[in-house]
């Protein structure tokens, strides 16, 4: 099991490496996507300002750094989908992270792989969440695309992930999320905007409840009511519980520490840290968590001390004990 790390900067490298990073993921929005799209397109899932690197030369700096401690660096091209214009970019695009020596490319859109194929960019890909592969035949779908590893969507159980990876582990890697950024939709379905303000599924909803009167629709109304406080509690715990930290500034959110271990027997190949976009503070502090509990998982400690480890890195055990923040509840 390897740990996949966030990078957007070249000068990261370092940081990461000599504290654990395995593989590194990464963004690039050249000048030529800047100059016809702006920031209102963007060409991965994260907003082009901050979470991407932002010219072909500090790519160049990215990939030679992290070769130099011999971590393979895997590029994002994974928009749901791509204009024919905008695929035309994407395609040059590939074509010099090719030359550059980028190790792997990650997609979303069938219909890219399709083109890289017939453009004969020869690139290992790896199938980003956004293709929704929640069943073992999806991945071998991907696998007869050409496809080397599966990112599973957040949104899978530990059985679930379970019955995929022992049916295709010996055909097609399988990697899973581990830390950070929850999403509140299944991301390979939602077609909402993040680039204009805060997402739309973050907000608060202004709602009015029309009914009769009568008990039953003051039931209705309360119960409804009782709903929506759940699900912006719910909100919270996935949008990083407010931003907060614990004592030792360790990011608050969506976590999966606890399910390492049977992540690790199951066979998964990669888990991945998540957010191109956070300071480099953050990456290293998730990166030393993720760390620590891998560490102790490779010398066959048991399910129910990496729990108590996970739990007590944490410092939050009302968090914790809430749900609402695992991954894998």
């Amino acid at each position: 099991m390897k740990i996949a790390c966030p990078i957007s900067s070249p000068e990261e490298v370092e940081m990461l490496a000599e504290n654990g990073a395995e593989e590194v993921y990464c963004g690039l929005t050249p000048k030529e996507w800047f100059s016809r799209y702006n920031i209102a397109l963007w060409l991965n899932r994260r907003s082009p300002r901050g979470a991407n690197v932002l010219s072909y030369e500090a790519l160049a700096q990215l990939v030679e750094g992290a070769h130099r401690y011999q971590i393979p660096v895997f590029l994002t091209a994974n928009a749901h989908y791509y204009t024919q214009e905008q695929q035309a970019l994407v395609l040059d695009l590939t074509r010099r992270a090719v030359e550059i020596g980028v190790d792997a490319l990650i997609v979303g859109d069938p219909a890219l792989i399709l083109a890289l194929r017939e453009a004969g960019i020869d690139i290992p890909l790896h199938i980003s969440a956004l293709g929704t592969c929640f069943n073992a035949e999806t991945a071998g779908f991907y696998k007869d695309l050409g496809a080397s590893r599966v990112i599973l969507p957040r949104e899978l159980s530990l059985d679930g992930i379970r019955r995929i990876v022992a049916k295709v582990k010996d055909l097609i890697d399988c990697e899973a999320f581990i830390l950070n950024d929850g999403c509140v939709y299944t991301e390979g379905f939602c077609l909402t905007t993040h680039s204009v303000g805060q997402a739309f599924c973050y907000r608060d909803w202004s709602y009015a409840f029309h009914s009769g009167s009568g008990v039953r629709a003051q039931t209705e109304r309360e119960r409804l009511a009782e709903h929506y406080k759940h699900y912006k509690e719910w909100i919270w715990y996935v949008n990083g519980c407010g931003c907060s930290v614990s004592h030792r500034g360790f990011q608050n959110g969506p976590c999966g520490l606890c399910a390492i271990k049977p992540l690790y027997d199951m066979g998964v190949t990669s888990i991945k840290i998540v957010g191109r976009e956070a300071p480099s503070l953050r990456k290293l502090l998730s990166l030393k968590l993720v760390k620590t509990v891998v560490d102790r998982v490779r010398t066959e400690a048991s399910e129910e001390e990496m729990t108590a480890l996970s739990r007590s890195l944490r410092d939050t055990p009302g968090l914790c004990d809430s749900g609402y923040m695992c991954y894998y509840r």
